[in-house]
């Protein structure tokens, strides 16, 4: 049953206090006691009272029976009884009293009265009650026929409603897609106008500068276009077909400089024969009923790869074709260039290099030069010499404390050669009293203004400020360069004072030369020796010579996995950099970066656009530090085999940052999206979206390129060390010497592996987007024709011929040639044709074959003589063979034992001190004295002097011995 309405609970309530109120005031004004239920508005003729009105207005609440009232009614009458009107006695009734007594009476004993009135009320409550359920029951029916049209009304709205809202949805996320494809767009050709004119002007500025060294730094132009004994042919167009002539073989020393330009050179015409054969043949293809915008593929995308619409399949046979023919064009280019390479190098190099072999022994068992003998008298002619090495580590530290006391001595003595010279007026000075004239500094400075030092209390500790005793810097550095001489002489004339080595160099009267020997030599040396590629003794780490196997293959074991860790983890801080780039919109997301939101607009671009890239720049620039530093504890015999790793090492590093993460990035981020809404539809995803990385990569092959121009044009390096870091730093002309000889010197282990990556990036992606060959092309032969003109240093004249660096990059070059074929093989079984089925299963597996293939070839060629190639009949390696096979002959096996040569530091000479020449004849002075004091001691002021400003200029090279004396000017 439904619960009665609120307005009939009130008016009941209102009608019950109206009842009782009337009765009270019945009992109160006229003492008759009448029950609340019995109360009556319209009074009947026995009723012993009746109603007054006193006002008019009241009059209306009298005319119906008080049951028949509204709620306003009862409050109404709640409200007026005794002011609107009152209760008196009726004028029909008889006497009061005996009027009231039985009614009083009655009252009194109510019990059938209120049950009879409780009765009626009741009846009238249920007749009521039961007229408002008819009506209530009435307006039920009407309500639940309403409801039902109403919640047919709801559904329907709410179907609307849905549609509407899935509608508008579909329409925001379009338009969110659409507002950051824009928005990413913008931005990004926004960054490449903006590195565009960067580079442009740093062009700009490089071609200026150069024209400003030219015409007003003579000695730094000069010093630019210097070359190490090595002349590029002229340009010609018959050089786009034919081989690079050979150099002559006075050109030696500038052999590192010959094969970075032929490499440049071989590498550029690849990228040509390749553009010129591909480019006609694959742009059509891709481009001729392609899939179109409508897959989302545009702009530059419509040439690559993945435009090739389903219908049309059968095209992918001519990327198969193109793909083996890059395989087999790059393959025969680099088997030319590596035999070539070790025909050039062994025509070059000295054949006391070319012909020696290292053996290091494990066993506790000294090596002898008998037993060496014993084992490779009949390998390349015989043996021509044996030296057991010793262990000359006391002999290298003396060298090295000599060298630092000598440049504490030039530092003094060049300082106070400027000091006097900067003097007008000397302080007059007495004669001595052996008749000669006291020194000529005594002219110009007092003792005490002379340049002094603190000698260490304890030969453990080095020189502390204001303890120790306290000594005049030159004289005391003479008496110490002189206490070196002497040790150093008797040592080098003593050489059988220091203890062997289990190691030992080997000359042979001929040069080890066909892989015969390498399988005759391993078959014939005990298991615990280990033969080296010979080299000369002044590459050797001596230090590492004795290196036990175990040590050795630990510090390996060590430094790959740091580098490992090095390489794949420095995608972590490229990540948070990266991040900065984007702190305006993590401000608005992440709360405690709010207050970003609130820094100037200039303050914000300074932090996302100028911070984030300086940032990566230091990163990237400490790699190679790191990396060049791993490769020196790394235990290696020579100072060529740590460069060679560092060019390894740095090579997969630049591969792994530059290459994988860029490509894996660009093609997985733009596909998550829509990997996520159909799982069926991975395969064509990736397909079309792999390639779309390539995009990156020519705006990164044309800024590099303008970046290197601009550089190699303005040489900032070289001209800040000459003329803001040399006069700043420089005190003493052979510093100034050696920082002219190592400016732009280029460490070809960070150099030549950036050039590497960029060739790799450009075999990768020849098939997947031709285009980028027309930006390999324009990049290495830009470079080519600049270095041409502006050769990097890449020769160190203390190792002779070297080049190692040209076998390794183009070894290197075959791991483009891997990824090349893997990506195809790949994106060949993603493939899928108008039914989606996979359409060229085929091409993958010819593709796998062809990885294989290619790793027998890398096989074949990483597997050459560990020992240079050379042909052994060449008309002056014979002649020179048959004359030491003449003298090795008749020799005894013991005379093998000694060959100090080979350790230049049993054989180096002393070095001259070298300061500059003056007016004033101070230089001349200090020669005298010195010479005479110390005799041991070589000083000379040759090649360098004093300007009218006091500074030092130099006039040559620093003074080298000749003979058995140096070159003096006294």
């Amino acid at each position: 049953m439904n619960c009665p309405r609120t307005s009939n609970q009130d008016r009941a309530k209102w009608r019950a206090e109206c009842r009782r109120k009337l009765a009270d005031h019945i009992r109160s004004r006229l003492d008759i006691a009448v029950l609340p239920a019995a109360v009556r508005l319209i009074t009947r003729a026995e009723d012993p009272y009746r109603w007054n009105i006193l006002t008019a207005s009241s009059a209306v609440l009298f005319k119906k029976q008080l049951s028949k009232h509204a709620t306003g009614a009862y409050i109404d009458l709640c409200s007026g009884v005794g002011e609107h009107f009152e209760a008196v006695l009726a004028e029909g009734a008889v006497n009061y009293e005996q009027t009231r007594l039985p009614i009083t009476i009655c009252a009194k004993e109510p019990k059938i009265s209120i049950e009879s009135f409780r009765a009626g009320e009741w009846r009238e409550r249920a007749e009521m009650e039961s007229t408002q359920r008819e009506a209530l029951e009435v307006e039920l029916v009407k309500a639940k026929a309403e409801n039902i049209e109403l919640l047919q009304d709801i559904k329907a709205l709410r179907e609307a409603e849905a549609i509407q809202t899935h509608g508008r949805e579909n329409i925001r996320l379009m338009l969110s897609k659409l507002s950051d494809m824009l928005q990413d767009r913008a931005h990004k050709s926004y960054e490449d106008s903006q590195q565009l004119i960067r580079f442009a002007g740093c062009l700009d500025m490089g071609s200026k500068t150069e024209m400003f060294c030219t015409t007003q730094l003579p000695q730094f132009s000069e010093r630019a276009h210097r070359i190490l004994k090595w002349k590029p042919h002229p340009l010609s167009l018959k050089m786009l077909f034919l081989p690079v002539p050979d150099p002559h073989s006075i050109h030696a020393r500038g052999f590192e400089n010959y094969l970075f330009d032929r490499y440049l050179y071989t590498v550029m015409k690849v990228f040509l024969l390749l553009g010129l054969t591909i480019i006609p043949i694959l742009l059509p293809l891709n481009l001729m009923d392609g899939k179109g915008d409508s897959s989302g593929i545009r702009g530059l995308d419509r040439l690559s790869f993945s435009n090739v619409s389903a219908s049309h399949a059968e095209r992918y046979w001519a990327h198969l074709m193109l793909a083996l023919f890059v395989v087999i064009l790059v393959c025969y280019t680099l088997h030319n260039e590596l035999r070539d390479y070790n025909r050039l190098r062994r025509s070059l190099q000295d054949d006391c290099e070319g012909s020696s072999l290292l053996v290091i022994s494990r066993s506790r068992r000294q090596l002898s030069a008998r037993a060496v003998w014993r084992h490779f008298h009949n390998i390349s002619g015989g043996v021509y010499s044996v030296t057991i090495n010793r262990n000359y580590s006391r002999l290298r530290t003396k060298l090295r404390q000599r060298d630092a006391v000598m440049e504490i001595l030039e530092v003094a003595e060049t300082k106070l050669i400027v000091k006097l010279n900067t003097r007008r007026r000397p302080i007059p000075r007495l004669e001595n009293e052996h008749g000669q004239f006291m020194p000529l500094w005594m002219k110009y400075v007092r003792q005490k203004d002379r340049q002094s030092m603190r000698l260490s209390p304890f030969t453990w500790l080095p020189p502390l400020p204001f303890f120790g005793r306290k000594v005049d810097t030159i004289y005391h550095c003479r008496s110490e360069i002189a206490r070196y001489n002497r040790e150093i002489a008797w040592s080098q004339q003593h050489p059988d004072e220091f203890p062997l080595l289990n190691s030992a160099f080997i000359r042979f009267n001929e040069g080890l030369s066909i892989s015969l020997a390498e399988t005759a030599i391993r078959a014939r040396i005990r298991p615990s020796w280990t033969l080296k590629q010979g080299t000369d003794a002044g590459d050797m780490i001596w230090s590492n010579v004795s290196m036990s196997w175990w040590q050795q293959l630990t510090r390996t074991a060590i430094v790959y996995c740091l580098v490992a860790t090095l390489t794949l983890g420095f995608a972590l801080p490229v990540a948070i950099i990266g991040s900065i780039s984007q702190v305006g919109y993590l401000a608005n997301v992440v709360p405690w970066l709010s207050w970003i939101g609130l820094l100037p607009s200039w303050q914000l671009a300074i932090i996302q656009g100028v911070l984030p890239p300086a940032m990566i720049s230091l990163i990237t620039a400490m790699a190679p530090i790191i990396l060049r530093l791993l490769a020196n504890v790394q235990g290696l015999y020579s100072h060529r085999a740590v460069e060679n790793n560092v060019q390894l090492y740095y090579f997969t590093f630049l591969f792994v940052q530059i290459f994988l993460t860029v490509s894996l990035s660009a093609g997985v981020t733009t596909t998550i999206e829509e990997l996520a809404d159909s799982v069926e539809a991975i395969p064509t995803v990736l397909a079309e979206n792999l390639p779309k990385a390539s995009n990156y990569f020519f705006s990164y092959i044309m800024i590099h390129a303008l970046t290197t121009f601009a550089l190699t044009l303005v040489q900032a390096n070289g001209l800040i060390e000459m003329y803001i870091l040399s006069p700043a730093l420089d005190k003493t002309p052979r510093q100034k010497w050696i920082r002219g000889q190592n400016s732009g010197l280029q460490k070809w282990g960070t150099f030549v592996p950036v050039l590497t990556n960029v060739a790799c990036i450009g075999l990768i992606y020849s098939v997947i987007a031709p285009l980028i060959l027309v930006f390999c092309t324009i990049y290495f032969g830009g470079l080519w024709m600049i270095y041409r003109s502006y050769p990097p240093k890449l020769s160190d004249q203390g190792l002779g011929v070297g080049g190692i660096f040209f076998p390794t990059a183009v070894r290197q070059l075959l791991t483009g040639i891997y990824f090349m074929e893997l990506c195809l093989a790949g994106l060949f079984f993603l493939v899928r044709d108008a039914k989606e089925h996979a359409a060229c299963r085929a091409q993958g597996i010819i593709m796998i074959i062809a990885v294989c293939f290619t790793a027998l070839f890398h096989y074949g060629i990483g597997h050459e003589n560990w020992l240079s190639s050379r042909l052994s009949s060449e008309p002056q390696l014979a002649e020179a063979s048959r004359g030491r096979r003449m003298r090795s002959s008749a020799a005894d096996i013991w005379a093998f034992q000694d060959d100090p040569s080979q350790n230049k530091i049993v054989t180096s000479a002393r070095p001259i001190l070298w300061i500059p020449e003056d007016e004033r004849g101070i230089a001349k002075d200090e020669i005298y004295h010195m010479t005479r004091t110390h005799c041991s001691i070589w000083i000379s002021s040759e090649g360098a002097h004093l300007d009218e400003r006091g500074c030092v200029t130099l006039d040559g090279k620093p003074p080298v011995v000749r003979g058995d004396h140096a070159s003096m000017t006294v």
